[in-house]
C-alpha cells in the first residue's frame, strides 16, 4: 500500500480484508504522519483485526487507543524515551538543563512528564525552565535565534515535530549552541525515519 492518503488507504484496507481471510496485518510505511496510525488503530477497532504498526507513521505510538481495537504500535513512548534520557543525565551527573517544545500536540503532557520525572526523584535536578517556541510567525528565524540564546542550560530536551526540528537546528546552529558544550536530547514519537536531522 504505497499511497497512503487516507482515504486511499482506508478503501484498500477495507477491501482487503473483506475480501480475504486474515488473522492480522503487520504495517509498514516511509511516511512519519500519525494520521496513518490513528487510520490503523480506528480500522482495528471497527474490525476487531489485529494490526501491527511496525515503521513510519503505522509506528508512532498513540495514547488512548480507540476502545476495542487491537492496534499494537512497535515503537517507545514519550514517556519511555524521557524516562531513559534521565538515566543517561543521571549517569553522567547532568543535572542542569531546559525544556524547549514548540505547540506541537502532546507538548504539555511532555512538560508534565518531565516535571514528574523530576518531582519525584532524589537526584537534585535543576530545571532551568521551559521554553515553548511558536514558529509560525517567524520565517527568517531571527526570533528563534533570540529566545534558544536565552535558554541558560547547555543541556536541552526538545519536543517537536521533525519538520520543527530541523528549523530549530538551523537557527541554533546559526546561533551557536550546537557546538562543543552543547547537548540537545529530541524526543518524540514522530521523529524516526532514515534521514537524519541537520548537522
Amino acid at each position: 500500500l504505497n499511497d497512503t492518503n487516507p482515504r486511499s488507504l482506508i478503501v484498500r484496507l477495507c477491501d482487503v480484508l473483506s475480501s480475504l481471510r486474515i488473522h492480522g496485518v503487520v504495517f509498514e510505511d516511509d511516511t512519519r504522519s500519525e494520521a496513518v496510525a490513528q487510520i490503523l488503530d480506528f480500522i482495528s477497532a471497527q474490525t476487531s483485526v489485529p494490526i501491527i504498526g511496525i515503521n513510519g507513521g503505522s509506528a508512532i505510538v498513540l495514547t488512548p487507543k480507540e476502545k476495542g481495537s487491537t492496534f499494537l504500535q512497535l515503537g517507545s513512548s514519550t514517556e519511555q524515551q524521557l524516562q531513559v534520557i534521565f538515566e543517561v543525565l543521571e549517569e553522567y551527573d547532568w543535572t542542569a538543563f531546559a525544556v524547549v517544545t514548540t505547540l506541537f500536540p502532546g507538548y504539555e503532557d511532555f512538560v508534565d512528564y518531565v516535571e514528574v520525572l523530576t518531582d519525584s526523584s532524589f537526584i537534585g535536578w535543576e530545571h532551568r525552565g521551559v521554553l515553548t517556541l511558536n514558529l509560525t510567525d517567524d520565517p527568517e528565524g531571527t526570533r528563534l535565534r533570540r529566545q534558544l540564546r536565552e535558554v541558560s542550560a547547555q543541556i536541552r530536551l526538545l519536543y517537536c515535530s521533525r519538520e520543527e526540528a530541523e528549523a530549530i537546528f538551523r537557527a541554533a546552529r546559526e546561533a551557536g549552541l550546537t557546538g562543543p558544550g552543547y547537548i540537545w536530547f529530541v524526543v518524540g514519537t514522530n521523529l524516526g525515519g532514515s534521514d537524519q536531522l541537520p548537522e
